[in-house]
């Protein structure tokens, strides 16, 4: 995997920010939209764009809270596309999200940047946001990502134990993750077990990236690290052969 400077990795999300670079605009009406079309060909983002402004019959409801719904939708193609509709909860959020950017940006912008250092996660697909008073107001956000295969990772190790054959293969995968994102100064924010999927075939994935960061300091990506570390050591409190097990996933760098 090749390294990426900091500078470097600092035009490539900028242009992610902007809707350049690995990514394209796309007409969404009101919404500024953008579409990622090495994972999407445009014809699959003409539909997402069709279906970001609400959820349309056929939308497999995963979760439905009062900042956002989440599902799963198949495409005219047959493909599977995972759906998030985001609604700011406040005001000050409409505000906020409007002149900080939203989660759901930041989900878009962490998926594009991860995958770019080489750490695993779901394409991100497509992007569209209703802004209004010259992007001072968000008023809602649409995200699209291919679906994240496989079972968290604390069940497939209650299901399976520490012995298993591709215990190796993730731990070895984890650590090569945690490695790359604090050489390209980065950190994940929120390592609960259920935000790290493992597939049949033992390959790694993140997920729930609203809380992911690039391009800390020194002294920053050393404290937020130590959190990372911390959260994730805490998934295993209760299990010590897999206290044992990840100890060390976070000492490569």
């Amino acid at each position: 995997m090749t390294e990426r400077s900091p500078e470097e990795l600092a035009a490539f999300l900028k242009d992610v920010r902007l809707g350049r670079g690995e990514t394209a605009p796309l007409d969404c009406g009101r919404a500024k939209a953008s579409f990622h079309p090495a994972a999407c060909p445009q014809e699959r983002a003409e539909e997402l764009a069709r279906i970001a402004n609400r959820p349309l019959p056929g939308f497999i409801l995963y979760k439905f809270g009062s900042r956002s719904i989440v599902g799963a939708y198949t495409l005219p193609d047959r493909s599977v596309a995972v759906l998030k509709y985001y609604y700011p909860s406040s005001p000050h959020k409409h505000l906020t999200y409007g002149i900080k950017g939203s989660r759901c940006q930041q989900s878009w912008v962490a998926a594009m940047g991860l995958r770019h250092i080489g750490v695993p996660t779901p394409a991100p697909l497509f992007i569209a946001e209703w802004q209004l008073l010259g992007g001072l107001w968000l008023s809602k956000s649409f995200l699209a990502t291919d679906p994240a295969q496989g079972i968290p990772l604390d069940e497939f190790v209650s299901r399976n134990g520490t012995e298993h054959p591709l215990i190796e293969k993730i731990v070895q995968q984890l650590r090569q993750s945690f490695s790359r994102m604090a050489r390209h100064r980065a950190v994940h924010g929120d390592l609960k077990a259920n935000n790290i999927l493992v597939s049949e075939t033992g390959d790694i994935s993140f997920i729930d990236l609203d809380a992911v960061e690039f391009l800390l300091s020194p002294s920053a990506l050393r404290t937020r690290r130590e959190k990372d570390r911390n959260r994730f050591m805490a998934n295993w409190k209760k299990n010590p052969e897999a206290l044992r097990l990840f100890a060390d996933v976070f000492d490569e760098v």
